[in-house]
This record gives C-alpha cells, sequence and structure tokens, in this order.
C-alpha cells in the first residue's frame, strides 16, 4: 500500500507551461459559472442568464485526536479534506455548453511524522455540442486531470512517484451526449485522443504511467531520455448521475471507461467515483467520497510476506480504491 507525503511543488513544475495553461481553464470555468449566477438588470444580460444553470459543492471537513496518558495507545492527529465542484451549464435553442470543475485537496498529520497527503484531484470538464436527436446533443468533450502536489511512496524517504503533471490526462473525444433529464447524462465517443503527460524527468525515465523508458547502454550510462507523452485512441465513455436519496441527502456517480483501439482494447481503463452528502443544515453536513481506479499502465508495487518482512516482488496494475469520509462546513451554491 503506498503513502504519500507532501512537499513544496519543484518550481521547475510550477513554470510550466501546460500549469499554466491548465489553471487559467479552471479559473475561466469558475468565472464563468459565477458571473453567470450573478444577474445583471438589463433585459439582454437578464435573457443570457436564464439559459445558465450554475451550481455546486463547496465542503471543508476537519479531524482531530488529541491523547494524553491513554492506556489504550493511540497517536495524536489532526487532518482536513476539502472538495470543490461547480458545474455551469448553458442550453439556448439546439445549442448546448456543459462545463464543470472538481477539486479536492486533504492531509493528516499523525505525532511527529512529516504531512501526509490523502487526496489529490484536479478535474476539469467541458462538452458543447448541437442537439440532432431528442434529448441527444453531438459535439465534442474535453477533460483534464492531474493533481496538485507530489507524492511520495513512502513518509520518511524521497521515493517521488506523482507530482503536477505526473501524470495529467488530456481526453479530447468527439460523439454524443445524451441528457434526458438534469440528473442524468451519458456521453458516447468512438473517436477519443487520450494524452498521458508525465512532465517529470526522474519518473518519465522509469516509464512511468505507461510512457516509453529512457535508453541506458551496457555500461549503464543514458542514452536516450524517457518519453513525457504517450498518445492513445480509442473509444471512450462518461456517464454521470445524481439522485436525491431522501431530504437532506443526495447521491452522485460518475463513470468514465476508455479502451486503447492500439494495444490491448480489452483492457479497459477504469474510473469510478461517488458522492454522497447529508445534510444536517445549511452548513454542516457529512461526506462520503469513494474512488476506483483501474488502469493497465498503473503498476502498483507488489511485496510478498518473506519471515514477517515485505519483500517487493515487483509491480503490477492492480484495483486502487479510495475511501474518504467526513464532518464538516458545507455550502451548496
Amino acid at each position: 500500500m503506498q503513502n504519500y507525503k507532501c512537499l513544496p511543488p519543484n518550481p521547475l513544475i510550477v513554470m510550466n507551461i501546460k500549469r499554466i495553461i491548465t489553471l487559467s481553464l479552471a479559473i475561466c470555468l469558475a468565472y464563468t459559472a459565477f458571473a453567470q449566477a450573478d444577474k445583471k438588470d438589463s433585459a439582454k444580460a437578464a435573457d443570457t442568464v436564464k439559459h445558465w444553470d450554475v451550481g455546486g459543492i463547496v465542503n471543508v471537513a476537519f479531524s482531530q485526536v488529541s491523547l494524553t496518558n491513554w492506556a489504550a495507545g493511540g497517536q495524536n492527529s489532526i487532518g482536513l479534506v476539502s472538495l470543490v465542484s461547480l458545474h455551469a451549464n448553458y442550453k439556448k435553442d439546439k445549442i448546448s455548453w456543459l462545463n464543470s470543475i472538481d477539486m479536492g485537496y486533504g492531509f493528516q498529520k499523525i505525532d511527529a511524522l512529516p504531512f501526509q497527503k490523502t487526496t489529490d484531484k484536479i478535474e476539469a470538464t467541458t462538452n458543447i455540442g448541437y442537439a440532432t436527436f431528442k434529448n441527444t446533443i453531438t459535439g465534442l468533450l474535453v477533460n483534464f486531470k492531474s493533481q496538485f502536489a507530489a507524492g511520495y511512496q513512502f513518509l520518511t524517504d524521497s521515493n517521488l512517484i506523482s507530482n503536477f503533471m505526473a501524470p495529467g490526462y488530456l481526453t479530447i473525444a468527439a460523439g454524443w451526449t445524451y441528457i434526458p433529464n438534469k440528473n442524468l447524462s451519458i456521453f458516447i465517443s468512438p473517436a477519443t485522443l487520450k494524452y498521458t503527460f508525465v512532465e517529470d524527468h526522474l519518473l518519465a525515465d522509469q516509464g512511468f504511467y505507461g510512457v516509453t523508458p529512457a535508453v541506458y547502454n551496457t555500461a549503464g550510462v543514458k542514452i536516450q531520455n524517457g518519453k513525457e507523452v504517450l498518445l492513445q485512441a480509442g473509444a471512450y465513455f462518461k456517464g454521470s448521475y445524481t439522485v436525491t436519496i431522501c431530504k437532506g441527502i443526495t447521491a452522485c456517480t460518475n463513470l468514465e471507461l476508455f479502451s486503447n483501439y492500439i494495444k490491448n482494447p480489452q483492457d479497459i481503463v477504469v474510473d469510478w467515483t461517488n458522492l454522497i452528502q447529508m445534510k444536517v443544515n445549511k452548513y454542516i453536513s457529512v461526506t462520503v467520497n469513494t474512488e476506483l481506479i483501474y488502469d493497465n499502465n498503473i503498476l502498483i508495487p507488489l511485496y510478498k510476506n518473506v519471515n514477517n518482512v515485505e519483500v517487493l516482488t515487483g509491480k503490477g496494475p492492480r484495483i486502487q480504491f479510495k475511501q474518504i469520509s467526513g464532518v464538516g462546513l458545507a455550502y451548496n451554491l
């Protein structure tokens, strides 16, 4: 099982042009959401605003454990998990433009150990299309995913395994979006390009996340750098559904599937997230967030217990699962 700790992002990565473009996209989408929600006095602005559906969730949950002479044992700890999920959807006549941003970051600190990252996510999606059938639009979807901070295999080492844009995923897909109501959206694309970026030369040289690793001669000297980009072409599915279970309890599920036409199309990439929110009152809520990932290009270290010692035996694809629960401040936009 991998653990992570947080260190300040590499300044060279911060200045990377892809990061600037990505953050600019996120800011633009967020600005669109709030700007359209602010109704103007003019009739023209009012007519524009009525075509927008804007909303989202902002949630910050804290945790803290303090022990003094506690006979049963334990460790002092503090933690925080933050979540921002915004959408701004436009529809007028036969034109639809769907936008969403999902960002999350969380950490915990146990006694004197370094800060440990518990969740880290950046995702932005835009989908624009023209109505061609009933409840169906034909158009283009662009999705971007990455993370904010560096991740390490163990708390006490410097074995970097991830960073901003390492990996970063950019999906460009042409297809059809079926929207029978405001709670359900299904996108299907038979023509999709998926870019995987590994903008860290140490990770790229090792072939992390499916990119081509560096080439070394017999003396162990690197003669060719590892590739920092992996391009795949295939089919893509993205489905989202939101339901109100009962008063004050809502659930949202998102499923993404990708099959690479070029290599091993049977190895389908799966990314399935779920968010359940239970409102206590206007500002307090309980949230349960889960994510399941399977990607044949992400190799997880495999260990075997030998004489009560965990020994690394290799790497291979595995189902990844994350679950985060919290009670904290929440606001529905």
